[in-house]
């Protein structure tokens, strides 16, 4: 039997009032009311990881420091050699640091992949703001790049979007070494819709003018026409939520792309995205005819 309205009024009086208007028993008999919680199995289970995750995260913490996560991904039997990220604007951009926090997740994942050799990296948010503040995405992740490995070590950076002119670092600020370039990919829920549309488009003009035919419109020709408009498939999908929620993501790239989150993760972390590089070294890919 649990509290009522009435006996709650009851306690919080007798407690203003320094527990003189309740007797001993009655306050007993009130407590009494209260049930002892039941164990939840599922709830414990949960938690078990959400607390492992949170555990592992501090003790292998990459210190902002490039040959941790290389010394990481050294037992890797391979890496991907294109990560693509699912990120989420907070609040919809209500909050007024939203966007800043946003570019800040996308710079730390861009170090990660840096620091692993990963050569491309495609950032996803749905409603497309990075896009919209290219240059300044740029200057981001090009920040953070120069914090971790310093000003004259950082590897090269370059960030495209669809319709848009690829944004490249000035080669004075480096010298030359031995870091693999990092190529960046704005994309957005527009990028699948959108980019359909107007390729579908185009081929009915092409087919109206007779530079082709219907019959040479394949599903290789739309792979590779969508892949030179957009962006070339990932090998490795990482969602950052508790579950899979490609929140619009484009379908027609991760066809064969291996897709990983955690349960329970909270946040943009650097132990999802390490479980992700081997889970892809563990997976098995196979092709149908």
């Amino acid at each position: 039997m649990s509290f009522t309205a009435k006996d709650t009024k009851v306690y919080r009086e007798d407690e203003k009032a320094g527990h003189k208007n309740l007797g001993v028993k009655d306050r007993e008999k009130l407590v009494q009311l209260e049930p002892k919680p039941k164990p939840k199995l599922v709830f414990e289970f949960n938690s078990y990881h959400a607390v492992s995750l949170r555990i592992l995260s501090i003790l292998k913490h990459h210190h902002n420091t490039p040959d941790y996560i290389r010394r990481d991904v050294s037992t890797l039997k391979r890496l991907p050699k294109h990560v693509s990220v699912i990120l989420t604007l907070e609040d919809g951009g209500r909050a007024g640091d939203a966007l800043e926090k946003l570019a800040n997740e996308a710079s730390e994942v861009a170090a990660w992949c840096a620091s692993a050799g990963i050569p491309r990296l495609s950032i996803y948010e749905r409603t497309g703001i990075l896009k919209r503040y290219m240059p300044q995405t740029h200057r981001a992740l090009a920040h953070k790049l120069k914090a971790w490995f310093g000003k004259r070590q950082a590897p090269r950076l370059s960030v495209s979007s669809r319709g848009a002119s690829t944004i490249h670092s000035a080669n004075r600020e480096y010298l030359s070494n031995d870091q693999t370039p990092l190529d960046v990919v704005l994309i957005s829920e527009e990028d699948g819709r959108e980019a359909m549309v107007d390729l579908t488009k185009v081929l009915v003009q092409m087919v109206q003018k007779e530079k082709i035919t219907a019959a040479d419109i394949t599903t290789d020709v739309l792979d590779n026409e969508l892949s030179e408009a957009v962006m070339q498939e990932p090998d490795l999908l990482l969602s950052f939520e508790p579950y899979v929620d490609l929140q619009g993501y484009p379908p027609w790239p991760i066809r064969l792309t291996e897709i990983y989150c955690a349960p329970d993760n909270e946040g943009v972390g650097y132990q999802v995205f390490l479980r992700g590089l081997r889970k892809y070294t563990e997976a098995t890919f196979k092709l149908g005819k």
